[in-house]
């Protein structure tokens, strides 16, 4: 008993020490990397006039993906808000985001709790709600996976909150892949940083219970492969070996026309 409870002391010392020393490690590699790297805009600068024109949006990710996002969304003048799980792997990611400008929000899926996790949707939805030009970004596939399936929480929260869905890629020519689920991107100085968008979606208010969400759902799924895919080409890079390929996101749900959750080609309500 009394090594169990040295064993937990150590163990939160430790984590309190790395979310005290890590986000300003990260911050001044980040500031180096980008220093020292070419920035290509292949669609994220409309993200600022999309955010503008409905109030806000819900911009969904790769988990592999949150190094980069983390520094690059404050870094383009956003004011992003993101979720983190209730484990010690979210106190350290909590300390980071804040570290970086990012209002976070507690709650996520790891923490294994149904009634914690609804009230931090409700809270995140509140916000959004709130008119303050909000960019919520969601890793779709986090905090545990699996890799590249998108999770239908964020298109819940799109439909309550009433704002669009986009889909955002941060691609790098070279960066190291950390051993874990999701074979998390590092990305290296000297580097292409590229940023992509697909987008705006919106999400039927009358797409309500998982079947009806299902369409949506596997249709975004696969155009958010495809853009991380069509990236990774841009760059000279293979698309990472568990990522699922589609002929074309339509293929995604057969050859029927696309549901109200079209891109958006006008000022849709």
């Amino acid at each position: 008993m009394a090594a169990r409870r040295l064993r937990r002391r150590l163990s939160r010392a430790c984590l309190g020490a790395a979310t005290r020393l890590l986000p300003r490690l990260y911050l001044l590699y980040m500031g180096f990397v980008w220093r020292t790297s070419r920035i290509e805009d292949r669609g994220l600068a409309r993200l600022h006039e999309i955010v503008a024109r409905h109030g806000g949006a819900v911009a969904l990710v790769w988990h592999e993906e949150v190094l980069g996002v983390a520094f690059a969304y404050p870094f383009l003048g956003f004011r992003p808000h993101a979720l983190a799980s209730r484990s010690d792997a979210g106190e350290l990611a909590t300390s980071l985001l804040r570290r970086c400008g990012y209002r976070v929000f507690r709650g996520g899926a790891s923490s294994g709790r149904s009634r914690r996790r609804a009230g931090v949707w409700r809270e995140m939805i509140e916000r959004m709600r709130s008119g303050e030009d909000v960019l919520c970004g969601i890793a779709v596939d986090g905090s545990r996976g699996p890799a590249y399936r998108l999770k239908r929480g964020a298109l819940v929260l799109a439909r309550e909150c009433g704002r669009p869905v986009v889909l955002a890629r941060t691609g790098y020519a070279r960066s190291l892949r950390l051993p874990t689920w999701d074979r998390l991107a590092l990305p290296l100085p000297w580097n292409r940083i590229r940023y992509a968008m697909r987008g705006p979606y919106f999400v039927p208010p009358a797409a309500r219970g998982r079947e009806a969400l299902e369409p949506l759902r596997r249709r975004l799924e696969a155009e958010l492969c495809e853009l991380a895919a069509e990236s990774d080409a841009a760059l000279g890079r293979r698309p990472p070996p568990g990522l699922p390929r589609f002929p074309s996101a339509r293929d995604a749900l057969g050859s029927g026309p696309p549901g109200p959750w079209r891109p958006a080609t006008r000022e849709d309500p």
